[in-house]
């Protein structure tokens, strides 16, 4: 688990935290349509915990639309991981924006900016 804002640490608003992601899609699926990415909290624990348990819960989730990326070039994607398959390596972040009564998420890839992400709150 990657924790991008801990208990008790100050959160600005208008100041944006990234939150990083590299993903794996196999070749033989076809293109990836979709990133999914799920966020997490822990309102109980005194540190952030490294591993899910039982005051982890999922606070939403992400998905940002890969259609839309103009510039997004798959055919420069495309790896060869340890198995000896091919697959598609999509990395990027998420930018998220803390505002006084909503959240604003950003997709960032390949040094662009895109409004192509939606949060479906848990």
């Amino acid at each position: 688990m990657s924790w991008f804002i801990t208990k008790g640490s100050p959160v600005e608003e208008n100041k944006p935290h990234e939150i990083t992601f590299v993903t794996d899609h196999p070749f033989d699926s076809g293109k990836p349509q979709t990133e999914k990415l799920h966020l997490y909290c822990d309102s109980d624990s005194p540190t952030a915990p490294i591993h899910k348990n039982e005051n982890v819960r999922q606070l939403a989730t992400l998905e940002a639309d890969l259609n839309a990326l103009t510039t997004f070039d798959l055919a420069n994607t495309i790896l060869f991981r340890k198995d000896g398959k091919k697959y598609y390596a999509t990395s990027g972040a998420v930018e998220c924006t803390f505002y006084s009564a909503s959240t604003k998420y950003v997709l960032l890839s390949q040094n662009k900016r895109y409004d192509t992400v939606t949060a479906e709150y848990a």
